[in-house]
């Protein structure tokens, strides 16, 4: 594969997109690096904001991934407050919000996603809020302190975090999931069985199998006979793919990818969970939404752009952090996986595969463990390729 040396551009401003210029800088990219970003502040770590940054309300310095001293040193020109509009393929090249053009030889979707929104409960920045942002988390926090109860829409890993940071504050905290069980989408039922308990142990009232019809009153949100000083509405991340849609790229709820994040233009690629990643004929891939996988695909990418490419070798690694607990999933818990053991207690761990091989293990406060099973784990292109239920 022959090395990319003209300009890369990169669409978005998050983790992902650090990752990616600094992977290049240390692959020995001397080409210019442009990146393009729609919010006013720099690259910004993002788990922390509905943890440390909501239960604080300040910014810690480590949150902060490209200051000035890096953007010089490793050579990237950022620009924030840009909005880009428009791909112009045929000419290679990209035109913002403001008219300005950049001409791209590597173009680099980073562009992540959007909170999902309910119809009939738009987010107003004062009964009604989403978690996607700095500012967001911010806003919240400052809320937060006249605040008695909370309606959290939605029980998925962003929901129970932000359910978790709420009670720690002292407030009440009703979660509502249309589910039957909390992170239905990514871990099995005995997973979602411990999360219940641990929410339900720590006062949190969880409501599972409820569609959410919240309205809004001139001064609180009701859910049926109940009224609550402010709701945060969690129910999942919508890829921000419409730019590459436009320009004719193929889309699915997320940028289709080969596994170095590759699109079928050659010129393009997408990483972050923004890119449906590992897709083919008939398979449109996953979608991943973890700090972990952000890193690695944008190392993969920077690899591939100049002409040294990598295979994914690595096991899909997430964790989370709710009421003291670590919660640590290291492979791909897929739905045709079997429960091949469990150790229960305070510290439970599982582990799930297919004919007595191990394809993947959850922890909680057995970072160890789970560390320790992760090197013998399939990496996760292999795991995706993998019958599936």
């Amino acid at each position: 594969m022959t090395s990319r040396t003209g300009p890369v551009v990169i669409v978005g401003a998050g983790q992902a997109a650090a990752a990616l210029a600094r992977s290049l800088r240390e692959m020995g990219f001397a080409g210019p690096i442009t990146m393009l970003g729609e919010e006013p502040r720099p690259p910004y770590e993002r788990p922390p904001l509905s943890k440390q940054v909501l239960l604080e309300g300040h910014v810690p310095e480590a949150l902060w991934l490209m200051g000035e001293d890096i953007q010089r040193t490793q050579v990237v020109a950022l620009s924030t407050s840009a909005r880009v509009v428009r791909i112009e393929r045929a000419v290679r090249r990209v035109v913002t919000d403001a008219g300005q053009s950049h001409p791209y030889e590597t173009l680099v979707l980073a562009t992540g996603g959007l909170a999902r929104a309910l119809p009939n409960l738009p987010v107003d920045g004062r009964y009604v809020f989403a978690l996607r942002t700095l500012e967001d988390s911010l806003a919240l926090h400052a809320r937060l302190a006249d605040a008695r109860r909370v309606l959290v829409i939605g029980g998925g890993w962003l929901g129970l975090e932000v359910a978790a940071t709420v009670r720690q504050r002292g407030c009440e905290v009703t979660v509502v999931e249309a589910a039957s069980r909390l992170c239905a989408r990514s871990v099995p039922p005995e997973v979602s069985a411990y999360l219940l308990q641990l929410h339900r142990a720590q006062g949190v009232d969880v409501r599972l199998g409820e569609c959410a019809t919240p309205t809004l009153t001139p001064d609180h949100v009701r859910l049926g006979p109940d009224a609550y000083d402010l709701a945060v509405v969690a129910i999942g991340l919508a890829a921000r793919d419409e730019l590459a849609a436009t320009a004719g790229l193929a889309t699915a709820d997320g940028v289709l990818t080969d596994c170095s994040g590759a699109t079928e233009d050659p010129s393009i690629f997408a990483i972050g969970d923004v890119a449906r990643f590992c897709s083919s004929p008939g398979e449109p891939g996953v979608r991943l939404e973890s700090w972990r996988h952000a890193e690695t695909q944008a190392r993969l990418a920077a690899a591939a752009i100049v002409g040294r490419p990598l295979g994914y070798d690595e096991p899909a690694w997430f964790w989370s952090d709710q009421f003291g607990r670590l919660i640590q999933i290291a492979g791909l818990p897929r739905p045709d996986l079997d429960l091949i053991e469990e150790a229960p207690g305070e510290k439970p761990l599982w582990r799930y595969g297919r004919d007595g091989t191990v394809e993947a293990v959850i922890g909680v406060d057995r970072a160890r463990d789970v560390r320790m099973a992760h090197r013998d784990l399939p990496a996760l292109a292999c795991s995706i390729g993998g019958p599936r239920g």
